[in-house]
Protein backbone atom coordinates (compact mmCIF):
# COMPACT_ATOMS: atom_id res chain seq x y z
CA UNK A 1 0.00 0.00 0.00
CA UNK A 2 0.93 3.47 -1.27
CA UNK A 3 2.35 5.78 1.77
CA UNK A 4 2.37 9.21 1.05
CA UNK A 5 4.03 10.85 3.90
CA UNK A 6 6.89 8.09 3.87
CA UNK A 7 7.22 8.91 0.03
CA UNK A 8 7.38 12.70 0.95
CA UNK A 9 10.20 11.67 3.26
CA UNK A 10 11.96 10.00 1.20
CA UNK A 11 11.91 12.18 -1.74
CA UNK A 12 12.95 14.86 1.29
CA UNK A 13 15.90 12.42 2.03
CA UNK A 14 16.94 12.06 -1.63
CA UNK A 15 16.94 15.93 -2.01
CA UNK A 16 18.97 16.45 1.05
CA UNK A 17 21.02 13.62 -0.17
CA UNK A 18 21.72 15.42 -3.20
CA UNK A 19 22.56 18.64 -1.75
CA UNK A 20 19.95 20.72 -0.89
CA UNK A 21 20.50 20.92 2.60
CA UNK A 22 19.35 24.65 3.55
CA UNK A 23 16.24 24.18 5.41
CA UNK A 24 13.84 27.26 3.31
CA UNK A 25 14.50 26.41 0.15
CA UNK A 26 13.47 22.65 0.82
CA UNK A 27 10.80 23.31 2.55
CA UNK A 28 9.31 25.89 -0.15
CA UNK A 29 10.25 22.74 -2.44
CA UNK A 30 8.07 20.20 -0.27
CA UNK A 31 5.11 23.16 0.64
CA UNK A 32 4.71 22.81 -3.45
CA UNK A 33 5.22 18.95 -4.18
CA UNK A 34 2.50 18.89 -1.34
CA UNK A 35 0.05 21.31 -2.95
CA UNK A 36 0.39 19.90 -5.98
CA UNK A 37 -0.16 16.24 -5.28
CA UNK A 38 -3.37 17.49 -3.56
CA UNK A 39 -4.80 19.38 -6.19
CA UNK A 40 -3.92 16.18 -8.24
CA UNK A 41 -6.01 14.40 -6.21
CA UNK A 42 -8.57 16.46 -6.21
CA UNK A 43 -9.09 15.72 -9.65
CA UNK A 44 -8.88 12.02 -9.42
CA UNK A 45 -5.78 10.77 -9.12
CA UNK A 46 -4.82 8.31 -6.68
CA UNK A 47 -1.45 9.31 -4.48
CA UNK A 48 0.81 7.13 -5.72
CA UNK A 49 0.39 8.94 -9.65
CA UNK A 50 -0.10 12.11 -8.15
CA UNK A 51 2.90 11.87 -6.07
CA UNK A 52 4.68 10.51 -9.10
CA UNK A 53 3.08 13.46 -11.58
CA UNK A 54 4.32 16.11 -9.01
CA UNK A 55 7.96 14.74 -8.46
CA UNK A 56 7.91 14.93 -12.56
CA UNK A 57 6.94 18.46 -12.06
CA UNK A 58 9.15 19.49 -9.65
CA UNK A 59 12.07 18.03 -11.23
CA UNK A 60 14.47 14.88 -9.78
CA UNK A 61 17.10 15.95 -6.48
CA UNK A 62 19.87 16.00 -9.22
CA UNK A 63 18.08 18.31 -11.50
CA UNK A 64 17.36 20.67 -8.90
CA UNK A 65 20.34 20.46 -7.24
CA UNK A 66 21.80 21.99 -10.92
CA UNK A 67 19.47 24.53 -10.52
CA UNK A 68 20.53 25.53 -7.26
CA UNK A 69 24.25 25.78 -7.99
CA UNK A 70 23.35 28.18 -11.27
CA UNK A 71 21.40 30.45 -9.18
CA UNK A 72 21.95 30.66 -5.45
CA UNK A 73 25.23 28.99 -5.14
CA UNK A 74 27.12 31.99 -7.02
CA UNK A 75 25.60 35.28 -5.71
CA UNK A 76 27.74 35.79 -2.05
CA UNK A 77 30.65 34.55 -4.64
CA UNK A 78 29.60 37.43 -7.06
CA UNK A 79 29.36 40.05 -3.88
CA UNK A 80 32.26 39.01 -2.16
CA UNK A 81 34.30 39.33 -5.41
CA UNK A 82 32.84 42.94 -6.15
CA UNK A 83 33.33 44.01 -2.57
CA UNK A 84 37.17 43.37 -2.44
CA UNK A 85 37.74 44.53 -5.84
CA UNK A 86 36.66 47.48 -5.54
CA UNK A 87 37.77 48.18 -2.24
CA UNK A 88 40.99 46.92 -3.26
CA UNK A 89 41.10 49.11 -6.53
CA UNK A 90 39.21 51.89 -4.46
CA UNK A 91 42.15 51.74 -1.92
CA UNK A 92 45.33 51.46 -4.42
CA UNK A 93 44.15 54.86 -6.06
CA UNK A 94 43.32 56.73 -2.63
CA UNK A 95 46.79 55.80 -1.36
CA UNK A 96 48.67 57.05 -4.90
CA UNK A 97 46.68 60.27 -4.50
CA UNK A 98 47.82 60.24 -0.64
CA UNK A 99 51.17 60.16 -1.73
CA UNK A 100 50.45 62.63 -4.28
CA UNK A 101 49.16 65.24 -2.34
CA UNK A 102 51.91 64.62 0.39
CA UNK A 103 54.59 65.18 -2.28
CA UNK A 104 53.48 67.63 -4.06
CA UNK A 105 50.68 69.74 -1.79
CA UNK A 106 52.38 69.43 1.40
CA UNK A 107 55.93 68.86 0.32
CA UNK A 108 56.85 65.75 2.59
CA UNK A 109 59.66 64.17 1.07
CA UNK A 110 58.08 60.37 2.86
CA UNK A 111 55.46 60.57 -0.30
CA UNK A 112 58.68 60.55 -3.10
CA UNK A 113 57.92 56.65 -4.20
CA UNK A 114 60.52 54.26 -3.35
CA UNK A 115 62.36 56.58 -0.89
CA UNK A 116 63.96 55.53 2.72
CA UNK A 117 61.05 57.36 4.19
CA UNK A 118 58.33 55.94 1.88
CA UNK A 119 58.48 52.65 2.24
CA UNK A 120 57.84 53.20 5.98
CA UNK A 121 55.14 55.49 5.36
CA UNK A 122 53.15 53.76 2.52
CA UNK A 123 54.50 50.15 1.80
CA UNK A 124 51.72 48.64 4.18
CA UNK A 125 48.82 50.13 2.32
CA UNK A 126 50.07 49.36 -1.03
CA UNK A 127 50.81 46.01 0.29
CA UNK A 128 47.11 45.35 1.31
CA UNK A 129 45.44 47.11 -1.51
CA UNK A 130 46.92 45.17 -3.79
CA UNK A 131 46.06 42.24 -1.99
CA UNK A 132 43.05 43.33 -2.11
CA UNK A 133 42.57 43.31 -5.76
CA UNK A 134 44.52 40.23 -6.64
CA UNK A 135 42.19 38.68 -3.99
CA UNK A 136 39.13 40.59 -5.70
CA UNK A 137 40.42 39.36 -9.38
CA UNK A 138 40.71 35.58 -8.65
CA UNK A 139 37.67 35.26 -6.94
CA UNK A 140 35.75 36.86 -9.95
CA UNK A 141 37.88 34.71 -12.17
CA UNK A 142 36.66 31.07 -10.06
CA UNK A 143 33.35 32.86 -9.87
CA UNK A 144 33.43 33.40 -13.78
CA UNK A 145 34.42 29.64 -14.27
CA UNK A 146 32.03 28.28 -11.90
CA UNK A 147 28.75 29.94 -13.69
CA UNK A 148 30.66 29.00 -17.08
CA UNK A 149 30.59 25.21 -15.82
CA UNK A 150 27.70 25.03 -14.83
CA UNK A 151 26.11 26.56 -17.78
CA UNK A 152 27.60 23.54 -19.86
CA UNK A 153 26.72 21.23 -17.60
Amino acid sequence: MFDLEKSIMEWRRQMMAAGIKTPVPLEELEIHLRDDVEQQMQSGLNAQQAFENSVQRIGHANDLKGEFKKTCGTKWNAKLWWILLWQGSFGLVLTVILNLLGRFVFHRSSSVFFSDQWWAAWSTSYILWTSFTIIGVAAGFANWRSRRKAIRQ
